[in-house]
């Protein structure tokens, strides 16, 4: 009877082990003990730069698309067709 309870608690023990470990990837969110390490601090002006960042990246690459578009209308090295427009 003795053996039979051992056998049944190794068992628990093999379908409980996965559960317990904790996953690689995230092992900086918990502590060696086991409970999790509070949230981190978020930069309340993160989406101030996002921002100055990309407005700009936009603006200069319509830009720079405007005036290569020019350029090539006046090199003649590409002309919009007028007579393909349908109306």
């Amino acid at each position: 009877m003795n053996f039979l309870k051992t056998e049944i608690l190794q068992l628990l023990q093999r379908f409980q082990r996965p559960f317990r470990r904790r996953p690689k990837d995230v092992s900086k969110s918990y502590y060696k003990c086991g409970g999790l390490k509070p949230k981190p601090e978020q930069d309340p002006m993160s989406l101030v730069l996002i921002l100055v960042n990309v407005v700009p990246g936009i603006l200069l690459g319509t830009y720079a698309g405007k005036k290569l578009a020019y350029y090539l209308e006046v090199c003649e090295l590409f002309m919009p067709d007028l007579l393909d427009e349908d109306d």
